[in-house]
């Protein structure tokens, strides 16, 4: 999604930075699930050829293996997180198997947009980000950023204490 586009859908005045994750865990990954695909596509083949027609279950399975892993390694290269003026953009992590599927083909509805007012901080693995409510209740955020570099992780947290200190 296009930094435009992101701030047209949420109120975040300007954004200032686009955070992905790290290229070695981007080009890790995407070589992993390369590996996957490969693994699902031979599989497939060998088990038509060597079963003929009585196993379509298993070539069927095999080309969804192939093709998840295909969809992964087209989306680890995709934006993470936004800092923007006046919050933090994040992507939401999926919990259930039909979020999971669900974000293949619609990734930008599980962006959440998050005032730096309402940010209370985030966990110690950076998978969680601690929000306050306007009722005085914590909202727990679901998050993946755990492999950003160490660089954007310092911009993240840069941009907490910026807003904190004004």
């Amino acid at each position: 999604m296009k930094r435009e586009d992101v701030e047209e859908m949420f109120p975040c005045g300007t954004i200032q930075e686009e955070l992905h994750n790290s290229t070695v865990m981007i080009w890790g990954f995407q070589l992993l699930y390369a590996g996957i695909a490969v693994w699902g596509i031979y599989h497939g083949f060998v088990l038509y050829r060597e079963l003929g027609y009585g196993w379509h279950t298993m070539i069927i399975l095999s080309a969804f293996v192939a093709v998840y892993a295909l969809l992964r390694m087209y989306q680890q290269d995709d934006v993470e997180a936004y800092i923007a003026t006046e919050g933090i953009i994040v992507k939401r992590t999926p919990i259930l198997v039909k979020e999971r599927i669900h974000r293949f083909f619609a990734p930008d509805l599980y962006l959440t947009f998050v005032h730096y007012r309402g940010i209370m901080g985030l966990g110690e693995d950076w998978k969680t980000l601690y929000v306050q409510t306007d009722t005085g209740g914590i909202y727990v955020v679901p998050i993946s950023l755990q492999f950003l570099s160490y660089e954007d992780k310092g911009k993240v947290l840069a941009a907490l204490q910026g807003y904190k200190n004004t």
